[in-house]
């Protein structure tokens, strides 16, 4: 046997292992997806590709059919849990990979209606944590030079040991995008607890402001004894930093208000009346609706 093919036979079998693992998720009128065996009777997936569904036809590994329901989701990491009704089972902790780097070797797998989907490529870029647009804590940006079929979103990309690099999802431009593990594992642990993740509150409404010499938010609402309103911040008043840090536009301010933010306490640098002022909120945590 030659060394190509006994690489070839050693990706398949690294893809089969981890298909034991990955279902197919059929979210009513959006297209199919993937999602994660990661806990007995809970699946991890990506929240993006469930839309507004809270029930799921799923096909399991062993190719049989199975239900689930909405367990919890956390828009900010695109991370959402699924119970599975009458999958209990028992499974080992996913092992996650090692510290990846641009370069390794990265296998996205999935699962369709006739049984899994692979593709590889090598991790394309590394960095440090990030945070999304919607204020969530990513431990690391990793993107990935393969082609992410849209039937492994919310599937596994594994590294060449088969260990767990984390959850697949796409970047804009349909760039290949891993959500790490560690971050999966702990929306996920919470998300199981609780159903939900608390998001950070100012209770303000924001228009952005553009001008030659300087960016910010112009508040536009305030919220009836809300964060902002008990700081003693006004409509007209222009947020124009956060911890000393510029804000150049609405996105500035809400992408700050992950679940860690709820209860800290924040400089806000306000421009009134052509006057400079310093406001110290405590921020809140938003209101279930």
């Amino acid at each position: 046997m030659t060394a190509l093919s006994q690489f070839s036979d050693a990706m398949r079998a690294l893809v089969d292992k981890t298909a034991q693992r990955v279902v197919a998720i059929n979210p009513g009128h959006r297209n199919a997806a993937s999602g994660i065996l990661w806990r007995a009777g809970l699946i991890v997936t990506a929240d993006e590709a469930l839309g507004d569904e809270e029930g799921f036809e799923l096909t399991m590994p062993d190719g049989k059919r199975a239900t689930a329901t909405l367990g919890g989701r956390d828009p900010s990491t695109d991370i959402a849990l699924l119970r599975v009704e009458g999958e209990a089972g028992t499974f080992d902790s996913l092992k996650s990979a090692g510290d990846v780097s641009a370069g390794h070797l990265a296998i996205s797998v999935g699962r369709g209606t006739h049984g899994g989907i692979a593709a590889s490529g090598i991790v394309q870029e590394c960095g440090e944590s990030w945070r999304s647009w919607a204020g969530g804590l990513i431990d690391r940006r990793i993107l990935l030079d393969l082609a992410l079929d849209r039937r492994c979103h919310g599937g596994a990309v594994v590294d060449a040991a088969g260990d767990w690099i984390g959850l697949a999802a796409f970047a804009p431009r349909r760039r290949a995008l891993v959500i790490p593990a560690a971050t999966v594992d702990r929306v996920a642990e919470r998300l199981a607890a609780r159903g939900s993740l608390a998001r950070g509150y100012l209770g303000i409404g924001l228009y952005p402001l553009r001008q030659p010499q300087r960016d910010g938010a112009i508040v536009v609402r305030l919220d009836d004894n809300g964060p902002a309103r008990r700081a003693g911040i006004l409509v007209g008043d222009t947020l124009t930093a956060w911890n000393g840090e510029p804000i150049h536009g609405v996105h500035d301010v809400f992408r700050r208000l992950g679940p860690d933010a709820v209860g800290s306490t924040v400089i806000l640098d306000v421009t009134r009346a052509n006057r400079q002022a310093r406001v110290e909120v405590v921020v809140g945590e938003r209101p279930h609706k």
